[in-house]
């Protein structure tokens, strides 16, 4: 750049650079020139004409300006400017060569977007993309989009959606109004209209989600609409179906798809088509969240109808329970199948209850105690669903519960307890010979072996079934599950009693107290006592107290121990106390967990190879008020007489109207005489105080029948398979072709679920070679317990999402175990759908 015959000093050299537009005006005062300085022109010209010309005539300067040249006429220091060197930059050619674009018309794109690449920052992270050195114009405009919205990746639709996420409103979203300030407004529409297929004179983001929407709907329906949407169809719904699933199963912003939805669904009439159709219609939709409350007042509709397709109903709710908005549902859902399995178990006890209480107790532990473990199933989830959706539903399972099954099983069983309460109930199952009957095997097996018997207050039988079930799944033993029939009254003081070593009962009317041969068993010391007496080294403890143990601590109680008492309350502490007993059923899930913790830590780290787990009683509760009707006005009773709302006992009580007398000491082994009278069914006496819905101390089956499960543990050998594994799945669908965007897929579970096969949860899609999706995903959930293969057969509905498909290209169908991540089922698909498309590769 030198030329010494227009200037005289050797080696001096000035350079006069003008920057109109100011475009490195920030960058000037950081440029390292090599020893040259860098001077602002304007101000004071012959100040600075002095210092260039006499002050500094051998230093080199670059001379800045962030304006255009002047005139010859008013520039000072033309004669400067003449003998030296005129320098001009184009930041958008220094840019351009930077980026290592190589097609030149890219240039005119950074020249149109001057505003955009004025920031370090921006074209920082355009080229932290990774654009190809080939990239065209359509996918430099991605990139500049893709860093405006925040993107790490130029991908059409995940700038769509990241837009669409500042809200529908262009005015307060301050995202789009980002692309407004660069110049990347028109831009974006036209990449909205490639990735989505939407056009429109006058495009919003409004009408854009809607009609993203509208066609991921129809999409679901095969093609189909509602008639007042389907002006809003595109050319095409894969694009905008694909844009939407993606979205839901992105982790990151669901949540706002799910706000965004709520917008606008109303305005779509939504609600009001789908209030027009059955449910199984658009049982797999999922597009927006209204369609799960309809859903469900359209199944609590069926549901409470006489003439209700119990099958089809609890289809719909399971399909839709793993759908993308079900998940504020999930209680609502779990209600459904809960009320639709119990109506489902009372179509199929047809007729009466037979007044036999040997055949009663048979069928109570068989399988009429589903309907206490449903109701309670139901009410569990009940309590987690706001609002009101479920309560027509609440009056038809309360109906059927408390009606047709307490009180059909209730009257039934009092009435075949009276005619044949001795001859009918063997010594096998009497609670008071608990410890000879099941604790004293366990002891005479070995001298060494430990039983550990763990009595939960108010453990009802019907709880024990599901204890059964996490045991058997959780561990490699066999637990065993019995029953017994409790003593009368069927409260603690007496089912305590009777659990303890020992022969006779006796009641302490004075003190309140039930004894056993004679002793106190109230306290933790008094049942301690009775345990020594079977001479076998014991120990009482306290469930919580053995949990927080540490391992060396829970040893160190059970060294050399032979017989441990383990006492648990997480069921009758809620019951029993007025202003808790609507928690009760909570109660019993607090219970499962603790006990099936308790088990383990026993079994695992503390050396114990049988537990028994059994109760003192049972109870009944109903969420439903208890009716005055409902209530027995109690006889008159003397000064050793005692009252509770399911009993009144005495030494000699007389038969009363309602209730069901029984003589105590020869229903049980009892020092003394005793009597006893309990209102008949479900009814309580009418006595001062709340808490009447939950009770126990009576003579129903529920109170009555508690359980024995016992567990013996099997240690695991080398080579052994788990404790338990879950179902076996198969493919069966007849073809491997994709020939329509909608398709489904046939899986069927090859065992039943049964004691050591449990339930398995998968997702079943479509993945490319490099595993990437190409369809949606749906969830099954596999828990059929029929012998029969067609009734374990389950479709996934599946829809193609990948605009081009290529008909020559092996896809693959997986089927993933959703808990443990485990690919089951790989197979080879191919896709060869009817027409082609040209939407670009956004």
């Amino acid at each position: 750049m030198q030329d010494d015959r227009r200037w005289a000093h050797s080696g001096r050299r000035l350079v006069f650079w003008y920057d109109p537009e100011g475009e490195f005006q920030e960058e000037v005062g950081s440029l390292d020139l090599g020893g040259t300085e860098i001077l602002p022109l304007g101000g004071a010209p012959f100040a600075l004409k002095r210092r260039l010309v006499l002050e500094e005539p051998q230093t080199p300067f670059v001379l800045y300006a962030p304006t255009h040249e002047p005139p010859h006429a008013e520039n000072w220091l033309l004669d400067l400017q003449c003998a030296g060197v005129l320098f001009s930059a184009d930041r958008a050619a220094l840019v351009f060569a930077d980026l290592g674009f190589r097609q030149r018309a890219l240039e005119a794109v950074v020249r149109r977007h001057a505003r955009f690449f004025a920031s370090k920052k921006r074209v920082s992270d355009l080229m932290a993309l990774g654009l190809s050195p080939d990239v065209d114009e359509r996918g430099l405009l991605a990139g500049l989009l893709a860093v405006a919205v925040g993107e790490k990746v130029a991908e059409g639709a995940l700038i769509v959606r990241r837009v669409l996420s500042g809200g529908l409103d262009e005015a307060d979203n301050a995202t789009y109004a980002e692309l407004v300030k660069l110049g990347l407004e028109t831009p974006f529409w036209e990449l909205a209209a490639q990735v989505t297929l939407f056009r429109s004179e006058a495009p919003t983001l409004r009408r854009l989600f809607m009609a993203l929407l509208v066609n991921h709907l129809s999409h679901h329906l095969g093609g189909a609409a509602p008639t007042h949407l389907t002006p809003q169809l595109l050319l095409n719904a894969t694009p905008a179906y694909a844009l939407i699933a993606a979205w839901q199963r992105d982790a990151r912003d669901t949540d706002r798809l799910t706000v965004l939805t709520g917008e606008v669904e109303a305005d779509l009439g939504i609600e009001a088509w789908a209030q027009t159709l059955d449910p199984e219609t658009y049982s797999q939709v999922d597009t927006f969240p209204i369609l799960e409350r309809v859903a469900l007042r359209a199944l609590v509709r069926s549901l409470t109808s006489p003439t209700a397709n119990l099958e089809t109903a609890l289809q719909v709710a399971r399909t839709r329970q793993a759908l993308h908005h079900a998940g504020r549902y999930q209680a609502e859902y779990q209600a459904v199948i809960a009320a639709a399995s119990l109506f489902a178990q009372r179509r199929e006890h047809s007729g009466t209850f037979p007044a036999d209480a040997g055949a009663l107790l048979e069928q109570y532990a068989a399988r009429l105690h589903s309907f206490d473990r449903l109701y309670r199933q139901y009410i569990t989830a009940l309590d987690r669903a706001p609002g009101d959706l479920l309560s027509d539903l609440t009056q038809a399972v309360e109906h059927t519960y408390i009606h047709w099954f307490l009180e059909g099983l209730g009257a039934a069983w009092t009435d075949g307890l009276e005619t044949d309460l001795l001859s009918d109930l063997s010594l096998r199952h009497h609670q008071w010979r608990f410890f000879a009957n099941h604790v004293q095997p366990l002891l005479n097996r070995g001298e060494r072996d430990r039983v550990v018997v763990i009595v939960s207050d108010a453990l009802r039988y019907e709880v024990a079934t599901e204890l059964r079930e996490r045991v058997t799944t959780e561990l490699r033993g066999e637990p065993a599950l019995d029953y017994m029939v409790s003593t009368l009254p069927s409260q603690t003081r007496w089912g305590m009693a009777a659990l303890l070593p020992g022969q006779t009962l006796t009641w302490d009317a004075g003190a309140g107290r039930v004894l056993r041969d004679g002793a106190p068993t109230t306290r933790s010391e008094d049942r301690a006592a009775h345990l020594e007496r079977t001479g076998y080294p014991s120990a009482v403890v306290h469930l919580d107290q053995l949990l927080a143990m540490n391992v060396e601590e829970g040893r160190a109680l059970l060294e050399g121990k032979r017989l441990v008492y383990v006492y648990h309350n997480a069921i009758d502490a809620l019951g029993d106390d007025s202003p808790s007993e609507r928690d009760v059923f909570k109660g019993c899930q607090n219970a499962l967990e603790e006990l099936s913790r308790g088990i383990k830590r026993l079994v695992n780290s503390l050396n114990t190879s049988a537990v028994i787990v059994t109760a003192d009683h049972g109870f009944l509760y109903q969420r439903q008020p208890i009716r005055d009707a409902d209530k027995l006005a109690p006889p008159p009773r003397g000064a050793q007489d005692t009252l509770e709302r399911r009993s009144l006992i005495g030494p000699n009580l007389s038969a009363a109207e309602g209730t069901l007398r029984v003589q105590l000491d020869a229903y049980q082994r009892m020092q003394e005489p005793l009597s006893a009278l309990f209102p008949r069914g479900t009814l309580r006496y009418r006595v001062a105080g709340g808490g009447a819905q939950y009770v126990h101390g009576g003579a129903s089956l529920q109170e009555m029948v508690v359980p024995v499960m016992t567990y013996r543990h099997k240690r695991a050998a080398a080579g052994q398979p788990q404790a338990s594994r879950k179902v076996r799945l198969e493919a069966v669908s007849p073809s491997r072709r994709v020939t329509n965007t909608l398709f489904t897929v046939r899986l069927v579970q090859a065992e039943a679920v049964a004691d050591r096969l449990r339930p398995r949860t998968v997702s079943v899609q479509l993945v490319d070679e490099a595993g990437r999706l190409v369809t949606d995903q749906r969830r099954l959930t596999f828990e059929s317990t029929s012998p029969h293969p067609s009734q374990r057969e389950q479709i996934a509905r599946l829809s193609v999402t990948l605009t081009n498909p290529d008909a020559h290209a092996t896809y693959f169908l997986t089927v993933t175990d959703v808990d443990d991540n485990v690919e089951l089922i790989r197979e080879a698909w191919t896709i060869s759908i009817a027409f082609q498309d040209d939407f670009g590769d956004f």
